[in-house]
């Protein structure tokens, strides 16, 4: 088995009937769904593997569907051999979701199996150490889970990828119950004032370090003490709490302001120094994760932006994202997310506390984007979640479909050039006095001379700003957040073609008789008028009157010569003569690449015309047109505004940094297609 890939998962879920009872008895499922290897695993950055041997199952092992409890399957047995995991169990609820997946089954349905794990304690393994696990030969770097336990079994419709057939995962935010602690430190967390039954894995991490004794407990103040030693008990506390704040802002110092208002609020409310300690911890601690063998289940800005995606029937959405994190999006949201819950979410991992309820408010959005409100703990450093790297990315991928949705004909016949500055470019022609010349005897070689025609460009900014409004808050409309970027760039897309086809279309002084590279005679979109351009095209000649040897590639048309263009360069044979013969093949056939666009015939462009078209050459060759873009993105950028804001709404900015100008005048001849 190779190291460090993710498992293959071969064997199916199998659902039959009970056995004696074919008809009407509860069915059974099984399933092969770990065997023992290392799990490349999104957000995790070395493969984990789950020590088997330390792995135990829960009192109660429920089936559900998609990893919702309210969809109750049935129960199930583990099989754990020490190398691999089997789960066997019957479909025993009286659930509408049980029915789902035994009659799909039924119907041929092809189920795949998805185990939740809580990890309690995860090792390290350093690159190039080797350590045996579930059998197999682990080599770091790795994770290993060295002790966990199985919670439940979920059927699924799809896992990370096609080969796999089961995977194992892990439940969101479970806690490690009372019930697997050591009975003497339940005692000691309940003695403290704890529910032991409702901590999580982090707070019982810290808890178990005070228990240890990496540091002494606080003595709580016996209420039946008076005078003096109420003082010095309280002092002590005081004390203690302080110290252990200190420490807190020197190991964050990002955190500061957080860990002094935690601080206040715990020497007020008299808090014993564990319970400041478990508060802090809450408050710093990252999203609940699972581990599984789609992902780290958490709420990172991948599976956020996946779940929009998938909310707005986004296409491609396999070329956004990988399977893992598409999964962990489908699993948790369903297609549902709102914007609303998209900035609590993010607001919620920056530790703001709504204290319930789903209502926006202008703290939400605030937290949402990092910024400190009254009454909130900020937590930065410790959030994985980014509301302005969600909204950048989301938009960024919106705005270039958006952008794509115009005529993009200006991109396919001009040349791209890069420009890191907006200063003006000046390009010397590149028809020179450049031929080779023979080398005398002295071997001395002779200086060309560049010719004296240059061009100039230059990139200039163009941007517009448009907002997601408190309206859209309140409505919970996600499709702002796709509609708002789609908007900005098919602005972008629309000042492009603006730009470039006001450059191209008014060219009187650009196609001349005097350059020869116009076509006034036969110049109709016919056999005879693509023989009379060519000529045309091939017959000009460099500075020192020798043929310019290069030839065109592309018919740039109007719209209402589209169709005449493309029948030319797909018919193999043509039809000639007053009585209709059939001539013999077609010689332009696949000649040319045909471009058109509907802006060469719109009234609103100086040198428009539903007849003239051009034959112009390989923009990579020889550019009759140039766009410039600066650091060569021609397409726009998209920023969402993360200042601090007085109302409800979120400013969005698109802008391009582009310049567009006429090159090579030997590039293109015009044909005017018998237009005056």
């Amino acid at each position: 088995m190779a190291k460090h890939a993710i498992v293959g998962m071969s064997a199916p879920v199998t659902i039959q009937a009970a056995e004696g009872d074919a008809a009407t008895g509860p069915k059974a499922f099984s399933s092969t769904f770990y065997t023992g290897g290392a799990l490349n695993i999104a957000g995790w950055d070395m493969p984990v593997v789950v020590d088997l041997a330390g792995l135990k199952a829960g009192k109660v092992l429920v089936a559900n569907l998609d990893h919702d409890a309210t969809k109750r399957v049935g129960n199930f047995d583990l099989v754990n051999d020490g190398s691999q995991l089997v789960a066997n169990g019957k479909a025993t609820a009286a659930t509408a979701a049980r029915d789902e997946v035994v009659n799909s089954a039924a119907n041929g349905y092809q189920w795949q199996a998805s185990l939740e794990v809580v990890p309690h304690k995860v090792e390290e393994l350093a690159k190039g150490k080797t350590v045996t696990v579930n059998g197999q030969e682990i080599t770091g770097p790795a994770y290993i889970t060295r002790t966990g336990t199985l919670k439940g079994f979920g059927f699924v419709s799809h896992g990370a990828d096609d080969n796999t057939t089961a995977t194992i995962a892990a439940s969101a935010a479970s806690s490690a119950k009372g019930s697997t602690m050591e009975p003497k430190f339940k005692t000691w967390v309940e003695a403290m004032g704890f529910d032991a039954d409702n901590l999580n894995a982090e707070q019982i991490s810290g808890l178990q370090a005070n228990y240890a004794g990496q540091s002494a407990p606080a003595k709580k103040v016996e209420a039946g003490l008076t005078g003096f030693e109420a003082k010095k008990a309280e002092r002590s506390r005081v004390d203690q709490i302080t110290e252990y704040a200190l420490k807190a802002c020197d190991s964050q110092p990002h955190n500061i302001d957080a860990i002094k208002q935690l601080t206040e609020q715990a020497i007020e409310a008299k808090w014993a120094l564990d319970k400041f300690r478990l508060e802090l911890l809450e408050a710093s601690a990252p999203e609940p994760y699972r581990i599984t063998g789609r992902g780290v289940e958490r709420m990172t800005n991948k599976v956020l932006e996946a779940a929009i995606c998938q909310a707005a029937n986004a296409p491609n959405l396999d070329k956004m994202f990988d399977d893992q994190t598409l999964q962990i999006a489908h699993d948790r949201f369903k297609s549902t997310i709102g914007l609303n819950q998209l900035m609590h979410i993010a607001a919620e991992s920056n530790g703001h506390r709504a204290g319930g309820g789903s209502q926006m408010s202008v703290d939400v959005q605030r937290a949402a984007f990092g910024m400190q409100s009254q009454g909130m703990m900020r937590a930065s450093g410790f959030s994985t979640i980014s509301i302005s790297t969600i909204l950048s990315n989301i938009a960024n991928k919106f705005l270039r479909a958006g952008f794509d949705s115009v005529d993009m004909t200006p991109m396919r016949i001009a040349a791209i050039r890069n420009v890191r500055d907006f200063k003006t470019i000046t390009t010397t022609s590149l028809i020179a006095d450049t031929e080779f010349e023979k080398v005398g005897p002295d071997g001395e070689l002779k200086h060309g001379t560049l010719s004296e025609l240059t061009y100039t460009n230059k990139a200039e900014t163009y941007g517009r700003m448009l907002a997601i409004t408190r309206t859209d808050y309140i409505n919970d409309d996600l499709g702002a957040i796709t509609a708002v970027p789609m908007k900005l760039g098919r602005g972008a897309g629309l000042k492009l073609n603006n730009i470039f086809w006001t450059k191209f279309l008014n060219n009187s002084s650009f196609f001349t008789s005097g350059r020869t590279n116009v076509n006034t005679a036969v110049a109709d979109m016919t056999i005879g008028g693509l023989q009379a351009t060519e000529t045309i095209f091939m017959d000009q000649t460099d500075p020192n009157g020798d043929p310019l040897g290069m030839e065109a590639s592309i018919l740039l048309v109007p719209t209402p010569l589209k169709v005449s263009a493309n029948t030319l360069m797909k018919s193999e044979k043509v039809v000639t003569g007053a009585s209709s013969t059939i001539g013999e093949a077609n010689p332009y056939a696949g000649r040319f690449r045909v471009e058109s666009s509907p802006y060469m015939s719109n009234a609103n462009y100086t040198g428009y015309s539903a007849a003239a078209w051009y034959m112009i050459a390989d923009p990579a060759v020889l550019p009759v047109i140039e766009i410039v873009a600066l650091n060569g993105r021609v397409e726009p950028t998209v920023e969402s505004a993360d200042a601090e804001f007085n109302t409800l709404g979120v400013q969005m900015r698109g802008y391009c940094d582009i310049g567009v100008e006429l090159q090579e005048y030997r590039g293109g001849v015009r044909a005017d297609g018998g237009a005056s």
